[in-house]
């Protein structure tokens, strides 16, 4: 695949409507890979057995499972492998007899179950550019065979990447909640982040044209983002804020 001919199909897209290219021109903007670990939370409507045990544990003294399972008629197998996970999930705590947690109290009023998982890790694209996560796959980029030398000229980099972690957690929260789709039954969330490690720096290229409207006579760009395989409007938005004014200048001096 190559750039010079994706250039000349967009180029007659554009023209198509009603509009003048001024200037065009192909460039690379740096997207980093990032892998992620972070600790995963479930979150799930509690059953009607655990909110008995938990109520019977809160409001008397119980030894053993044994007891339990007398009170509520329910097998004690089940009573006690549910004993053994809301301990595990310090819901409850076995002292001199079965004890309510702060945080089963909490998890008990709202009535949802919140269970940890085990560390994962992901990998995302981050441009600081953007100064956000770009979806799309970086193998797709990889394909072009005329990869352009020159950078983006107001492209951002710093020797270590800013990224907080609310900001990671939106983002792995938004690709979880696509995953689940919309009539999933549990909820993930996202508890913390362990770690954020900055690996390859990858060259995406793009294609800039600034374009003249020839109904509305308005200047303005639009820029190609192969990675997003779409219109860039962040990258937009930049070049009109920076440029605008040598634009209209230039216009002007041809006339």
């Amino acid at each position: 695949m190559e750039l010079q001919a994706l250039q000349s199909k967009l180029s007659d897209q554009l023209k198509r409507n009603n509009a003048t290219i001024l200037d065009t021109s192909i460039w690379c903007v740096p997207v980093h890979t990032v892998t992620i670990s972070y600790k995963p939370v479930v979150r799930t409507k509690m059953d009607i057995l655990m909110k008995m045990l938990l109520l019977s544990v809160q409001k008397s003294k119980f030894k053993k499972a044994e007891q339990l399972s007398e009170i509520l008629l329910v097998e004690e197998l089940f009573v006690q492998d549910l004993l053994s996970k809301m301990e595990r999930t310090e819901l409850i705590r076995k002292e001199e007899y079965y004890q309510l947690t702060e945080k089963g109290s909490s998890q008990l009023a709202s009535g949802i179950f919140e269970e940890n998982q085990d560390v994962k890790t992901m990998e995302l694209l981050y441009s600081p550019t953007h100064k956000s996560f770009l979806q799309g796959e970086i193998e797709s980029v990889l394909d072009y065979e005329d990869f352009p030398e020159d950078m983006y000229r107001h492209h951002s980099q710093t020797e270590e990447l800013q990224i907080s972690d609310q900001q990671i957690i939106e983002e792995l929260q938004a690709i979880g909640d696509e995953d689940e789709g919309d009539e999933q039954a549990n909820e993930l969330v996202i508890s913390s982040i362990d770690s954020i490690e900055d690996g390859q720096i990858n060259d995406v290229p793009c294609i800039e044209f600034v374009l003249f409207d020839d109904q509305n006579e308005k200047i303005f760009s639009k820029v190609w983002n192969t990675l997003l395989d779409n219109w860039d409007v962040t990258l937009q938005q930049q070049l009109e804020e920076k440029e605008m004014t040598k634009w209209k200048e230039q216009i002007n001096t041809k006339k």
